[in-house]
């Protein structure tokens, strides 16, 4: 069940990329499946990753979704920032290690998962 939930995850994110992005085919499930893998891992505990900012500068972050891992994420407050979570097939949520609040990122963005 995962798995075909992921499948159909890159299928919708890559058709977005196609349609809103004008991204070729090949270049559009490559990207999403990508950006699939940095949420799993995302999930899992702390990634390392790099991708352009809106002004076209390289960004290397590290960032979580996981519990347990900062405290600053598992005391994190949301009731104020009720956007927080809203599913996109074109944006990545993480929270930033380094910042210790919520940052974002467009798929079409996102470069490599940095291995350590």
């Amino acid at each position: 069940m995962l798995r075909r939930l992921g499948n159909r995850w890159v299928f919708d994110c890559a058709n977005r990329l196609i349609m809103d992005e004008g991204l070729e085919r090949k270049h559009a499930f490559a990207q999403a499946a990508k950006a699939y893998h940095l949420l799993e891992q995302l999930g899992k505990g702390e990634v390392r990753f790099e991708y352009l900012k809106t002004n076209g500068e390289l960004r290397q972050a590290r960032g979580t979704l996981c519990h347990g891992i900062s405290e600053a994420f598992d005391n994190y407050a949301y009731k104020d920032k009720p956007d927080v979570g809203q599913r996109d097939y074109g944006i990545i949520v993480y929270f930033d290690l380094d910042k210790e609040e919520f940052r974002s990122l467009h798929v079409r963005n996102l470069v490599v998962m940095i291995k350590e």
